[in-house]
């Protein structure tokens, strides 16, 4: 076996050490009993199998850098614990019926208790947040406080661009950057203001995380269009029948005339089963092929701004990279 092998292993298996440890934290998450309807749907939250992508880098982070890794924990499960806030009201507003493999919160129990209890977790993302352990807990908390605003920005515009007729792809980009991308930024960050107070080594880091999240958010515009919800873990439909402006709708949508986009758009509904005919509408326009290749783009940036990073976060967080550009779901 090549050095390299063993290294790709010995990785495999720390991310994977990293997912149970956050796992089994979760699992035995110190919250009252009571009022049930406040707590049991955010442990039910919580709990969801899920990736742990976010708090995994914030991991990979601050222990590449040297840091104990009980030292960087609880920004960690401040990163997921705020994550799945985002994901509760997200839900709610786009009306989703799955997430994570089981129906979401609003549908189980109901609108209002969703509200309350992804509130409850923003609370809880706050307080894992200050049991850090850091002569840089205010920078953290006001980089966590930013993060939360411009990911509200970001959902505001991304809800305001389905009222829109058309929207420029330079303005979907800065969308996702900061609903998917600063979450992930966000996450490298506190993992580097543990161990470094040096200002580019985390701005750099910012910017990484942004445009992982750009890439990511259209590769998982591209696996709507292309998986089922088997595999996406979520219901497929609702980003269509919404008039979400994914990558690749906002791609077909550029090279139409203004004649031929609401007969394009009626076609996508009608077709919501037929992956196959929604595929090819797609690739008549090389609208997959593009996002593929812009995908391809953002990751080389955001792979480029690792270099020099000291200790082996460069080598993980590389690694990690490749981690979510291989995903399937």
């Amino acid at each position: 076996m090549s050095s390299r092998q063993m290294m790709k292993q010995s990785l495999e298996r720390l991310i994977q050490n990293y997912r149970l440890e956050i796992d089994d934290r979760l699992k035995i998450l110190q919250t009252p009993e009571l009022p049930v309807s406040l707590y049991k749907p955010m442990r039910y939250s919580v709990n969801a199998p899920g990736k742990r992508i976010r708090p995994i880098l914030t991991l990979l982070t601050g222990v590449g850098f040297g840091v104990n890794v009980e030292k960087v924990m609880p920004a960690a499960l401040a990163v997921e614990v705020l994550h799945t806030f985002t994901l509760v009201h997200d839900d709610i507003m786009d009306n989703d019926t799955q997430r994570r493999g089981r129906a979401t919160v609003h549908v189980t129990w109901n609108t209002n208790t969703a509200i309350l209890s992804g509130d409850g977790l923003m609370a809880l993302a706050f307080r894992f947040l200050m049991e850090t352990d850091s002569p840089q807990i205010r920078r953290m908390g006001r980089e966590f406080s930013q993060a939360m605003l411009e990911i509200c920005e970001g959902q505001a515009l991304d809800m305001e661009f389905e009222r829109r007729k058309s929207v420029p792809a330079n303005e979907y980009l800065d969308m996702v950057g900061k609903k998917t991308g600063r979450l992930l930024g966000l996450a490298c960050q506190l993992g580097a203001l543990i161990a470094t107070n040096d200002e580019q080594v985390v701005t750099n880091l910012k910017y990484f995380g942004i445009e992982l999240g750009q890439a990511f958010q259209i590769q998982d515009d591209l696996l709507e269009i292309t998986s089922d919800a088997k595999n996406m873990g979520k219901s497929l439909d609702s980003d269509i029948i919404a008039g979400k402006k994914t990558y690749p709708l906002i791609l077909a949508l550029s090279e139409m005339k203004e004649t031929e986009k609401q007969p394009f758009m009626e076609f996508l509904k009608s077709n919501l089963r037929d992956r196959t005919a929604i595929i090819a509408a797609f690739q008549q326009y090389s609208a997959i092929d593009r996002s593929r290749q812009k995908v391809t783009e953002l990751l080389n940036r955001a792979i480029a701004r690792l270099y020099a990073l000291p200790g082996s976060a460069e080598e993980y967080l590389k690694y990690a990279v490749k981690m979510i550009s291989n995903r399937q779901r």
